[in-house]
């Protein structure tokens, strides 16, 4: 791959873009075997050669449809000049895009585990002095501006893991309400904070949205493992976004193995059987 071409991959998914990596893997003639082209959903399309005609890029893109359509790699063969080329698609899709909000003690594991996890981390916070890359090496994206105006504009879809760690429930109540009014919805919001807090936060917010059921909302966030310190809120923050990405219970695995060992893990007890020495 070439290194422009290479640029471009990098660039869309840093853009939080699906993208495919083409390469045509069969053909007569040795100056398009091998050629490569990034493919987006909308059918932009961007080769690194140039000797590639514009048929066949319509081609590209119009075979390579039903596998954008199921989001997943996959080879193609169509007949180009009474030649059959084949095309093999490598399916790059955009990373989940966790938005921590509030650069507090907290957000500095949140973000390095988030990265960790795979996630696109944007740090947001309205204070230069907390907003900064000198706190966030791992984060992708730090912003200092107000949460208003960055709820307001920031693009929001399924995969988007948006956690409310601000110094106030003001704040909180401030990005609620621009994140409600958006029409696209995103697929966590957790929001930190005391039981007095997050009632006066609902009690502002059923004002303007009364029938809201913040169905979406998580709160207190993170899972009940009895975490103290950012580093342990961290874990129980990132543990319950894995749980609702993942579509998981968070119950604990063993529970399931401890009913199997009560029925002595004999023939037929579910997936178990007893091991013989």
């Amino acid at each position: 791959m070439s290194r422009n071409l290479f640029a471009k991959l990098e660039e869309s998914i840093n853009n939080r873009k699906d993208t495919y990596l083409l390469t045509i893997t069969d053909y007569p003639d040795n100056k398009i075997l091998g050629a490569k082209a990034l493919l987006w959903p909308d059918g932009g399309l961007c080769t690194e050669n140039s000797l590639l005609p514009q048929d066949v890029k319509d081609l590209l893109i119009a075979q390579c449809s039903r596998l954008v359509a199921k989001k997943r790699s996959g080879a193609v063969k169509f007949v180009w000049k009474d030649s059959i080329i084949e095309c093999f698609a490598e399916y790059f899709p955009a990373p989940l895009h966790l938005i921590v909000a509030g650069a507090g003690h907290v957000c500095e594991p949140v973000a390095e585990m988030g990265r960790m996890l795979g996630f696109f981390v944007t740090v947001i916070d309205d204070r230069e002095e907390f907003a900064n890359r000198e706190r966030f090496p791992f984060a992708n994206e730090v912003v200092c501006q107000s949460y208003l105006r960055y709820f307001r504009d920031v693009d929001i879809s399924e995969k988007t893991y948006i956690l409310l760690l601000t110094r106030g429930h003001k704040y909180d109540v401030l990005s609620l309400n621009e994140l409600l009014k958006r029409n696209s919805q995103a697929g966590y919001i957790g929001m930190i904070g005391s039981r007095r807090r997050i009632s006066g936060v609902f009690k502002e917010l059923q004002q303007d949205f009364p029938d809201e059921s913040f169905d979406n909302l998580y709160t207190p966030v993170g899972l009940d493992i009895g975490a103290e310190t950012p580093a342990e809120i961290a874990v129980s923050i990132m543990a319950e976004i894995l749980k609702v990405k993942n579509q998981k219970s968070g119950n604990s695995l063993s529970t399931q193995i401890k009913k199997y060992a009560k029925m002595g893990f004999h023939e037929g007890a579910g997936k178990w059987t007893k091991c013989s020495s």
